[in-house]
């Protein structure tokens, strides 16, 4: 049974209470005044007309901040609290307001006068690694937490790798039939509802409070200690129900300016960001550039493939919490294909462009667009169908993937034959071409990440877990109470879910990474069974739990998108997207589907709608109107199957599913294009006028 969640109702009627909302005694608001070019020399900076206005307590810069250092970052340190004589992006925070009201802090902050000497700027990701390219950095590898060296080259950020070039190229050679393509997709943005806030109130005796639209807040705690060098201890990140994530919420945002603030103010101080502000300066998903090589034997067996990915990391890599500060998701590409030499390059670059960061299943969406639709050209070209040499080339129960390891199974042919035996009812509009397209993706289990979680007697014989997570709209609070209810035989009114401050538990790795659902579940089936071994006189149990594995397993998920197009004018229609999941037990029916449902419309929109439009340094799509992403009305008929009886992970043998379904469904889409119209689209997002043109001039773009 599939208990309602926890947070619907609060959510739905307007009573949940976000950051935003968060008024404390004595605050003040923050607004800052941020970078009007990519690149350029701060000469001056004059906020004397700002000082003035009524209603302004303070205007700061960076000269000003009470800080250990001027930089942070979730990895990489190398992120400036506000510009310090130099500028690397449009939206750089040079100058800090502090007014009375919200209102007034960001009418002073345009008050302020900037004079710069612009410098050449490095706007694509190409360009960045050309030789003699302008520098973004002059020596990034002294950052704290960098990965690179004096010896990687131009505006690297990072370089992840695996296989070898040579054996990979010499298998290629002996190939019968081989694609050679190159396949690109734009910046993007999480699009969650709540854009980033923040509230942060210092006291003198070191003491720190905040509040933050922020999925870590045990890494954001830690952050916050080394950049003004204070004692975890008394940091002290409270509870948020957060408006949506989506990987876009891990990074510290504004948290260590709001407390520098609040340290020189000594009041509280909140910042809140116009959603115009949010597209422009948060981290987004990395635009790529993404050549990929396959070849088959006569047989249709792949002998080897090479991709070589180039990522546009933006102004910096302090959003990317790895420890490569790279996309596992770009080196995974071939995860789900047997291939005996396989070559994988991610390349992250400096550009002077919007820093990038994570966003669902980070470099997964690029990679699988990019490798799915390759095995589609090479399955048409050979002759074999698209279909087929899938079949051929997926893993099988036993088989070792291009990485090394062997899950405990593999059912990407039984998703694969369910997703493409799906009936067609759709009535195609008349004159219109039609056509189907297939894509695969496969992921590897998390392993359980380090989680606490608390239990304790309640009035009435209710039981109140006190959990670190943030509810970030996946449901991973109510699977907690659902499993307390299952395991402990209540009913759901006898649990009590709530997220509590850092300083209540010990420890938590963040929100994402399909990670949540596992981790609450071992948490919380440790506590259960010492819940019933408690002596009758006590009424609390406390468990953590260590990072550990199963060992290797994964979950496969098989799109088919079925469209039309319109051949007068190229109009596209995605008339439905069948998405084929590949599930062990389901702890929550309705959260599982929620899951594979949202997952399919963010692919939908990253295959044929939302585009930063980044251009000469700038983002030109500062509001939702420009912004598209989609709606309602937009959405195709969405049609899930599911392949039962898998073999999952942890005590519950469950799979992840959040980040299974946003993956595959562009190069579907794009596949389907392909096969309606004969018309090869490689760069996203799939536009009308890209498919005329393209049919027209009978090429590919």
């Amino acid at each position: 049974m599939s208990e309602r969640r926890i947070d619907a109702v609060a959510k739905a009627t307007g009573a949940s209470k976000y950051t935003a909302d968060v008024v404390l005694e004595g605050m003040a608001y923050a607004a800052v005044k941020r970078s009007d070019f990519p690149s350029a020399l701060i000469e001056n900076i004059d906020t004397s007309i700002a000082e003035k206005m009524e209603g302004v307590l303070g205007v700061f810069t960076a000269k000003d901040l009470p800080v250990k250092t001027n930089l942070y970052g979730r990895r990489v340190f190398d992120v400036p609290i506000l510009a310090d004589g130099r500028v690397r992006r449009v939206g750089d925070p040079i100058a800090a307001v502090v007014g009375t009201s919200r209102e007034i802090a960001e009418a002073a902050a345009e008050l302020i006068e900037i004079d710069y000497k612009e410098l050449p700027a490095v706007t694509t990701a190409r360009e960045a690694i050309k030789s003699g390219a302008p520098l973004v950095h002059e020596r990034p590898w002294e950052y704290d937490g960098a990965v690179v060296t004096p010896d990687s080259g131009s505006n690297i950020q990072s370089i992840d790798t695996h296989g070898s070039l040579e054996a990979s190229e010499a298998a290629l050679r002996n190939a019968v039939h081989i694609v050679d393509e190159i396949y690109t997709t734009p910046g993007d943005h999480q699009g969650y509802i709540e854009p980033q806030s923040c509230v942060v109130d210092y006291q003198n005796d070191g003491t720190l409070t905040v509040w933050a639209t922020n999925k870590s807040p045990y890494r954001l705690r830690d952050v916050l200690a080394t950049v003004f060098s204070l004692d975890p201890k008394k940091i002290e990140v409270m509870p948020t129900i957060l408006g949506g994530d989506f990987g876009g919420k891990g990074a510290p945002g504004d948290a260590p300016l709001c407390t520098a603030l609040s340290m020189l103010m000594k009041r509280p101080i909140k910042m809140t960001l116009r959603y115009g502000e949010d597209l422009l300066s948060t981290d987004g998903r990395h635009g790529s550039e993404i050549r990929v090589r396959l070849g088959i034997d006569g047989e249709g067996k792949l002998l080897g493939g090479i991709m070589e990915a180039l990522l546009d990391g933006g102004a910096y890599a302090g959003f990317k919490p790895v420890p490569t500060v790279n996309l596992h998701g770009i080196v995974d590409a071939a995860i789900a294909y047997r291939i005996p030499e396989f070559f994988v390059e991610s390349k992250i670059v400096y550009t002077n462009n919007q820093p990038k960061g994570h966003m669902r299943a980070p470099g997964s969406p690029q990679a699988a667009f990019a490798f799915e639709s390759a095995i589609d050209e090479l399955g048409r070209r050979s002759g074999m169908g698209p279909v087929k040499i899938r079949e051929v080339n997926l893993l099988s129960d036993g088989d070792v993937n291009p990485y090394g390891d062997t899950w405990i199974e593999h059912r990407g042919k039984e998703v694969l034959a369910l997703a493409t035996s799906q009936p067609n009812n759709l009535q195609v509009p008349k004159g219109w071409l039609y056509g189907e397209g297939v894509a695969v993706y496969a992921r590897s289990m998390a392993a359980v990440p380090k989680t606490s979680l608390r239990l304790r007697r309640g009035q009435g014989g209710k039981i109140i877990a006190e959990v670190p997570i943030p509810e970030n709209g996946a449901g991973g609070q109510t699977v907690v109470r659902e499993m307390l209810r299952s395991g402990l035989g209540l009913s759901a009114d006898q649990v009590e879910v709530k997220q509590v401050s850092t300083s209540l538990l010990p420890t938590d790795a963040g929100v994402g990474g399909s990670r949540v659902s596992l981790g609450v579940t071992v948490a919380v089936a440790n506590a259960i069974k010492l819940w019933k071994q408690l002596p009758a006189d006590q009424d609390l149990v406390e468990v953590t739990t260590t990072e550990g594995s199963d060992g290797p397993s994964g979950a496969y998920s098989v799109q088919l998108a079925r469209v039309a197009v319109d051949p007068a004018t190229g109009q596209l229609k995605v008339l439905e997207i069948i998405s084929a999941v590949d599930v062990a037990e389901i702890v929550n029916e309705k959260a599982h589907q929620m899951q594979i449902d949202g997952g399919t419309v963010m692919g939908f929109g990253f295959a044929v709608m939302e585009d930063l439009l980044e251009d000469d340094g700038r983002v030109w799509a500062l509001s939702m109107g420009d912004f598209k992403i989609p709606n309602v009305a937009d959405i195709p008929t969405l049609t899930t199957v599911l392949l039962r009886g898998g073999r999952g992970v942890g005590p519950n043998n469950i799979k992840a599913v959040g980040e299974l379904t946003n993956c595959p469904t562009a190069a579907a889409i794009a596949n389907a294009v392909a096969d309606a119209t004969g018309a090869r689209l490689r760069k996203l997002p799939i536009k009308a006028e890209a498919i005329y043109w393209a049919m027209k001039e009978g090429n590919a773009r």
